[in-house]
Parts: structure tokens; C-alpha cells; sequence
């Protein structure tokens, strides 16, 4: 029985093992969906900055291009000044000194849109190197996002089949548990039953050492009085044969010392009985008394 318990124990524990372990992946579960959630937001919000940025760039582009529509127009418009002018020296020097005004503003204008179309070109050039630069940027964010989708997947695809796998132990342990008390019973039966069969035995085993050592004291008294009988068989023997010699004639006493010869005594009650059935027709008081004494020890042992 005390094993039975500590193998619940151990299972109880085993349980609350696997249960912390759900727990664990539940929660790896978890934290995984949100990393998953956070790197799509992320990517999210990268793709609106370089549409954002998409957007400037075309924007500056057309821009760049209106001015370089207008430093044409401009460049042209110089030409065709510079030819007027040409031709309007040799007709008005007042003239000529407006244009020259004119052409030095319109000089200085150019002057100043040039240098705005190259800051402006330097600008797209940036532009465009950090558009490039972003791309990469986004598109390297694009692998990772994919790779570590791909391994949160599959983590969750495994801890998934663990949770399962797990469950099934969870519900197979459970059966178990649930099967253990009708074990339980029969064991408390059995073990009853057991305990029973055993205080019978041992109720039989002090009740047989008893009868034993009850044999054992009767065994003695008998051995003792079998020597005290023997002892007095051999006194009633020579007193019998006293006896025999002073009252019976010589014939009496061959015929029995015949008689005895041809019938040995080979035990206590054999020549007891001898003594007893082959006395003689008219034996002595004394030795009826003695032959009744023997008979009634060997009838009466105990």
C-alpha cells in the first residue's frame, strides 16, 4: 500500500510537471505570436515610410524637371537675347545699356537657378542613394521578417504537436489515476485477507507449539514411568520367582521356566500380559496383587 502511494505521488508529480510545461509552452506560444505581431507592424509601417518616400521622390523629380524645363527656357530666352542685343548696338547705345541690365539680371537669375538645379540634383542623387539604400534596408527587413515568420511557425507548429502529445499523456495518466483506487481497494483487501490468513496461521502455529510442548511433558512422564514400571517389573520378577521357588514343587517351576523360555518378552506390556495370562493355578496372594498392579499401569498410561 505504501508503495501504491508513492507511485500516485510520483504521478501527481509527473502531472503537475506537464502542466508546468504547457504552461511554458503556452506561454512560448504567446510570446511568439506578439514578436510575430510587432516585426509585422514593423514591416507595415517600413512599407508606409518608403511610399512616403516614393512619393518625395517623384515629387522632387517632377520639380527637377520643371526647373530644368525653365533653365532651357532661360538659356534659349539668352540666345535670342544675346542676338537682339548684338543687333541693337550698332542702333542705340541706350538701348543697348538696358539690355545690358537686363542681361546681367537675367545672367545672375541663371546663375542662381543653376546652382538650385545642382543642389537639387545632389538632393535626388541623395535621394535616391537613401531610396536605394531603403529598399535594401526594407528588402533585408522583408528576409528576416520571412526567415523568423518561418521559424515562429514552425516552433509553434512544434509546440503544438508537444502540447498534444502532451494532453494525450495528461488524459492516459489520468485514466491511470483514476484506476488506481479500485487498485488500492483490492490491495487494502487482499492485504486484509492476508493479515487474516496470517493471524490464523499464526494462532495455529502457537496452538501446534503448544500441543507440541504438551506431548514433549507427556512423553517425559511416560518415559519416567515406563523406567519406574520397568523397575518394578524387574523387583515383581524376583519376587514372583521367590515366591514360585518356596510354594510351588520343582515340576511347576521347570514347566514355567519352560514356558517363559519358549515365549520370549520382548516388551513392558507383552510380559506384563505374559505374566498376567500364564500364572499359575493357584498363585499367591501376593503375586495376584502385583500381576493386577502391572496390568492396570500398561491399560492406564496416561
Amino acid at each position: 500500500i505504501t508503495k501504491t502511494y508513492h507511485d500516485i505521488e510520483a504521478v501527481t508529480h509527473l502531472l503537475e510537471e506537464k502542466e508546468r510545461d504547457l504552461e511554458l509552452a503556452a506561454r512560448i506560444g504567446q510570446s511568439l505570436l506578439k514578436q510575430n505581431k510587432a516585426l509585422t507592424e514593423r514591416n507595415k509601417l517600413l512599407d508606409e515610410q518608403l511610399e512616403i518616400t516614393r512619393e518625395e521622390i517623384a515629387q522632387l523629380r517632377h520639380e527637377l524637371s520643371m526647373r530644368d524645363d525653365l533653365l532651357h527656357f532661360y538659356a534659349s530666352t539668352e540666345d535670342i537675347e544675346h542676338a537682339s542685343e548684338t543687333l541693337l548696338i550698332q542702333k542705340d547705345s541706350s538701348s543697348s545699356l538696358s539690355n545690358c541690365v537686363n542681361y546681367d539680371f537675367l545672367h545672375q537669375k541663371l546663375k542662381g537657378l543653376e546652382e538650385e538645379n545642382f543642389k537639387l540634383r545632389t538632393e535626388a542623387n541623395e535621394l535616391t542613394f537613401e531610396t536605394n539604400s531603403y529598399e535594401e534596408q526594407e528588402q533585408r527587413l522583408m528576409m528576416v521578417c520571412v526567415d523568423e515568420l518561418s521559424t515562429a511557425n514552425k516552433q509553434v507548429v512544434s509546440l503544438s504537436e508537444a502540447l498534444a502529445r502532451k494532453m494525450e499523456d495528461s488524459l492516459r495518466q489520468q485514466e491511470e489515476i483514476s484506476a488506481l483506487p479500485g487498485q488500492i481497494v483490492d490491495l487494502e483487501q487482499r492485504c486484509k485477507g492476508l493479515s487474516t490468513e496470517n493471524e490464523e496461521l499464526t494462532q495455529h502455529l502457537n496452538a501446534s507449539r503448544e500441543c507440541q510442548s504438551q506431548l514433549k511433558t507427556e512423553l517425559k512422564e511416560l518415559q519416567e514411568r515406563y523406567s519406574e514400571c520397568e523397575d518394578m517389573l524387574h523387583e515383581a520378577r524376583e519376587d514372583i520367582k521367590n515366591l514360585r521357588n518356596k510354594s510351588l514343587p520343582n515340576c511347576t517351576v521347570q514347566r514355567y521356566s519352560t514356558l517363559a523360555a519358549a515365549v520370549p518378552m520382548d516388551s513392558l506390556a507383552a510380559e506384563i500380559e505374559g505374566t498376567f495370562r500364564k500364572g499359575l493355578d493357584s498363585p499367591a496372594p501376593t503375586e495376584y496383587k502385583l500381576t493386577d498392579f502391572f496390568f492396570a499401569v500398561y491399560s492406564n498410561p496416561s
